[in-house]
């Protein structure tokens, strides 16, 4: 039930924002938000090849990782590298993460509702930690397909979480390129 009113929500909120998160029909969003995770459509199915290097150019200038102080340390911390066990890692432009940190000025629901966690997730698993990619040209970036383990419950297609944050997932990053910072 819970997934049923999440997918409405978006539905509704996704066509009537003005980022418009990507250029679906309320029809395609719905058929694309119903199909289980595991069994969604490539990006590429649904959507033009010129939306997709529109978006990805988004991240040319650097990528930024945001997590909680209770993952990074019991996933990253001792890890060769960071991400999911199915290669993937959810990523923003490092432009738009600076913003929401000048935007939130240490205020974690800020993060919540920019990056689409629930309320008081960040406060509640110890705070912030900000990761900063280095050369990351050749970790296949791209748009998310909502199978990621990663993908949560908010996940909506198009490259943009509900808080109008553009995202993209890259392969697993190898620890010697990342800058960590605890928020």
């Amino acid at each position: 039930m819970k997934r049923l009113i999440t997918t409405i929500f978006l539905v509704i909120f996704s066509v009537t924002t003005a980022f418009a998160a990507a250029p679906l029909s309320p029809e395609q969003m719905q058929i694309i938000l119903a199909t289980p995770k595991g069994q969604r459509p490539a990006p590429e199915t649904y959507l033009s090849a010129s939306y997709i290097r529109h978006h990805l150019r988004k991240f040319r200038k650097g990528v930024s990782i945001v997590t909680s102080v209770n993952s990074f340390e019991k996933f990253m911390l001792h890890a060769d590298k960071i991400g999911r066990e199915d290669n993937t890692c959810f990523v923003m432009p490092k432009e738009f993460c600076d913003a929401i940190e000048r935007e939130a000025g240490g205020d974690t629901a800020v993060w919540e509702k920019r990056l689409s966690f629930d309320e008081g997730y960040f406060k509640n698993q110890g705070g912030l930690v900000r990761i900063d990619i280095i050369n990351f040209g050749d970790l296949h970036l791209r748009i998310p397909n909502g199978n990621e383990a990663g993908a949560n419950d908010y996940w909506i297609p198009g490259g943009w979480t509900v808080g109008n944050t553009p995202e993209a997932v890259t392969d697993r990053i190898p620890k010697t390129r990342i800058i960590v910072r605890f928020l």
